[in-house]
């Protein structure tokens, strides 16, 4: 039996900021599944003041979702929008470097 997947989305996005659409790929409950999942809702929260809209994909529910993005590693993170698409492996505890890959300040 499959769970469907699970989905933290904002709706209405900030006007006069970009919105960041992000996919984050995700194995379950493993701990740093888990801790990016922390991260990432934590970063959103506090840096893009809904201004963002997240899919978090379990591989190990819905694994043609990763083979269509073409994800072998989780915890990974998409940013869709603003472009250029950027990918970032791992958990993301490493701020600094996510809010870069991200082009956000105050990391």
């Amino acid at each position: 039996m499959s769970k469907p997947n699970r989905s933290t989305k904002t709706e209405n996005a900030e006007a006069g900021g970009e919105t960041y659409v992000m996919l984050l790929f995700v194995a379950g409950d493993e701990p740093n599944s888990k801790q990016a999942k922390d991260n990432l809702k934590r970063i959103c929260d506090t840096h893009l003041n809904g201004r963002h809209r997240n899919k978090i994909i379990d591989v190990l529910e819905d694994f043609q979702a990763a083979l269509e993005h073409n994800v072998l590693v989780t915890p990974t993170l998409i940013l869709v929008e603003p472009p250029p698409q950027v990918r970032i492996f791992g958990n993301l505890s490493d701020t600094k470097k996510v809010f870069g890959a991200l082009r956000l300040t105050g990391g």
